[in-house]
């Protein structure tokens, strides 16, 4: 079976949903593994069998840069996060057993995970880069062939956008899968992986339900459709994104919607999702 890993630097305290994502991540732990590197935290911990919490400063993170990447992170830009965790693999492989797995990816956590692989491609192997977005790696959920990282490493300008103060979205750029995809194909549709954004289904007004592990998206005009992930970030830094309490993510069914997330078990929990597709 193919085997990939998550590369998920968070630097903060995590947030109140944290739960609920690493609840999704478990039925996908015998394919996929989620490594989170954290500040807040003081010893490394297994949260369940798909995700490891890793004690890891901005500061060491910095120092690692430049001592194996002679590279030199200039200060404190927590957005840049998104496009230095494409060589997280080079900071962290003989901390991590990394090469023991076939893909390495980057991914957020503001999101739920259906049943991965079964919306991967046939064929994985074949492919240079697996992405969630149509023709571009996507930050929400991309995986890299562990043969082709090392074209990132070697990309001429890799030095000149690591140590770049602007937030220029590099880990989202044709250009990464350009780099990437130079030996092997690159796989990058929304379609089935990323529901939401599929023509079928109306993004701006969506909530996804996860049952025992499937996630469905639903819309404003009736459409549901089954993915691997929701991503709810337009949501996340709302007053009204209330989070349920944390053993709630412990149910076999939740949902989350603008007003937050919440276990499926009640009238008002099933008409909440709906009203928030109208208001």
């Amino acid at each position: 079976m193919t085997k990939c890993a998550f590369l998920v630097p968070f630097f903060g305290p995590l947030p109140d949903y944290f739960h609920f994502w690493a609840a999704s991540c478990l039925p996908n732990c015998e394919m996929f593994h989620w490594y989170v590197y954290n500040d807040h935290i003081s010893e490394k911990t297994v949260v369940n069998d798909a995700v490891t919490l890793v004690p890891y400063t901005y500061d060491q993170m910095i120092s690692d840069f430049e001592e194996r990447l002679n590279i030199r992170i200039p200060g404190h830009y927590p957005r840049r996060v998104c496009d230095y965790r494409l060589l997280f693999y080079y900071l962290r492989v003989d901390r991590e057993p990394l090469d023991q797995f076939d893909y390495i990816g980057f991914t957020d956590m503001d999101m739920i995970y259906g049943r991965l692989a079964r919306f991967m491609p046939e064929d994985m192997d074949e492919y240079s880069m697996i992405s969630a977005d149509d023709d571009r790696p996507c930050g929400p959920f991309t995986l890299i062939n562990i043969d082709c990282l090392g074209h990132i490493k070697a990309y001429e300008d890799i030095q000149a956008v690591m140590e770049s103060k602007e937030h220029n979205s590099f880990n989202e750029s044709k250009t990464l899968k350009e780099i990437v995809s130079v030996s092997m194909p690159a796989f990058c549709r929304a379609d089935p992986l990323q529901p939401a954004m599929t023509k079928k289904i109306n993004h701006r007004h969506t909530f996804a339900t996860w049952k025992n592990g499937k996630v469905t998206v639903y819309d404003n005009f009736g459409h549901g459709k089954e993915g691997g992930f929701y991503h709810f970030s337009r949501f996340k830094n709302e007053d009204r994104f209330k989070i349920s309490a944390k053993d709630a993510a412990q149910s076999s069914h939740w949902v989350v919607c603008k007003f937050g997330i919440t276990r499926r078990d009640s009238v008002w929990s099933f008409f909440k999702p709906v009203i928030s597709l109208f208001i």
